[in-house]
């Protein structure tokens, strides 16, 4: 029986729901009574709780420190419950074996023979050990993935920790959180926002499953997830579930698109915090620049409106006691313009109101490259015009039945909003709900959040801000801010 100076316990479980580490202190306590009674000093012992050896995906750092106590000639024997807690995967074995060989360390299982991997021998045991644990592992897998598959294929929910808004049984849908997940997927749909839904979230004090506030990888995991439109993604290919859907597969497909084409990154910048920085465009650049929000010194005893700027336009910095801060939209790439944000604002939210007071606002939500968009225009001029004859006869009719009116009144109204939803152009009706069929657009207007709001100016409009204009103190020249309707 070989004597060993320099024992070295390793220990490792895959998976441990629990943390409570009982596994590996399981393995270290077998694994030292075993050196007790070769009398074999232990000088380390390294734990990896809840990592795999299989996959590769995580590091198992205390396996890492073994490795460079054997190459420090710390160790002459590694003590394991059973060589499948030490390697599970051939091209680690081969690693290792090749190391312990080199640096004459020996492998001692509890559950296994004694390997001197020193000796052709003991290696040959230890790869064909090994070969019978990746044979083991590699049939489990199997199983595993067929069982998987099989699960798909009937259309069955994913086992693992909860979604936020099903129940842990993956069929139950909890209302309270899905209604929070159908806000996420329209806001974003609108916004293309995902650090705002998180912002509002936050605000709000809405927790995520876990009971933690929510982050924007949290709300990009769920906007992402083809679960809540009842689909399941296996290799790559998606498959319709069997359980409740918490949205339209349409509106799933609509945020999937959003993240698709405009590459978004893992960590976006930070979110907008004014109206126009990112979408109006510098007049000056004419290049498609979009301005950036900024700000500068000036007095407090200036009027509403008016624009102090020297000569050169850049920055005006005041040093006195009378000064503030004044918040600016300017030309992301130069100086050459520098423009009061307030005032611009107020131009732009002022055509937006009018424009979605105007009687045909309704027409916004049409989509004129619908199929069969022309007969469908055609139908809703005829059932708008039936509706206003049937209201003017009975008006004129002393003798006409009331409950007869309100029943053509309703079947005329059912079949112009049928034809109403198919003109609709999805992006538009999403954008401008709750606007266009305010009875007050300006306090409908004053209600959306930030990101709203830029959607709908981005969907309305272009516009592009130029200079000022002058010199010296002036009134703001609406003049100065050019708005194109895009529809």
């Amino acid at each position: 029986m070989t004597g060993f100076q320099r024992g070295a316990i390793y220990t490792r479980i895959s998976r441990d729901d629990e943390l409570t580490g009982d596994g590996v202190t399981r393995q270290d306590e077998d694994a030292g009574a075993l050196a007790l009674a070769r009398s074999i000093p232990v000088q380390g012992r390294y734990t990896d709780n809840d990592i795999s050896a299989t996959t590769g995906k995580r590091l198992r750092p205390d396996y890492e420190r073994l490795l460079t106590a054997v190459r420090a000639d710390q160790v002459d024997v590694v003590i394991v419950a059973a060589l499948s807690r030490l390697w599970r995967n051939r091209r680690e074995r081969a690693e290792g074996m090749e190391l312990f060989r080199k640096h004459g360390v020996s492998i001692l299982a509890v559950k296994g023979p004694e390997l001197d991997l020193t000796t052709a021998s003991g290696r040959l045991l230890a790869g064909l050990l090994g070969e019978v644990d990746s044979f083991e592992v590699e049939q489990m897998s199997e199983r595993e993935k067929r069982e998987m598959r099989q699960r798909v294929e009937r259309g069955l929910p994913a086992t693992g920790p909860r979604a936020f808004g099903y129940s842990a049984d993956g069929w139950t849908t909890i209302p309270e959180e899905m209604s929070e997940i159908v806000k996420a997927y329209e806001t974003f749909v609108v916004t293309r926002s995902v650090s705002g839904i998180t912002r509002d979230l936050r605000e709000r004090g809405i927790l995520n499953k876990d009971g933690e506030p929510w982050t924007n990888n949290g709300v990009r995991h769920v906007l992402k997830n083809p679960r809540y439109a009842a689909l399941r993604e296996y290799e790559g290919k998606l498959y319709e579930g069997k359980w409740p859907a918490g949205i339209p597969e349409d509106l799933w497909r609509a945020a999937q698109h959003i993240f698709e084409t405009e590459d978004r990154a893992t960590s976006p910048g930070p979110a907008r915090r004014h109206l126009l920085s990112g979408i109006a465009l510098c007049g000056i650049c004419a290049d498609g620049t979009t301005v950036t929000s900024g700000s500068r010194g000036v007095k407090k005893n200036r009027t509403e409106g008016d624009e102090e700027r020297p000569e050169d336009e850049t920055e005006l910095l005041v040093e006195d006691d009378e000064a503030t801060s004044q918040p600016t939209y300017r030309c992301r790439v130069s100086k050459h313009l520098t423009r009061n944000m307030e005032p611009v604002n107020d131009c732009v939210e002022e055509y937006v109101i009018a424009r979605l007071s105007r009687p045909d606002a309704a027409d916004l939500f049409h989509d004129e490259a619908a199929p069969g968009a022309e007969d469908l225009r055609a139908q809703a001029v005829a059932l708008r015009a039936r509706l206003k004859a049937l209201a003017a006869a009975f008006a004129d009719d002393d003798e006409a039945d009331v409950m007869e009116f309100r029943d053509a009144t309703r079947r005329l109204r059912e079949r112009l909003a049928d034809v109403e939803s198919r003109m609709a152009h999805p992006q538009r009706a999403r954008i401008l709900s709750g606007l266009v069929d305010a009875d007050d657009v300006r306090t409908a207007w004053k209600g959306l959040s930030l990101d709203r709001r830029r959607a709908v100016v981005n969907l309305l409009a272009e516009v592009t801000v130029d200079r000022a204009g002058g010199g010296g103190r002036r009134p703001f020249n609406p003049g100065t801010v050019r708005i194109v309707p895009r529809v």
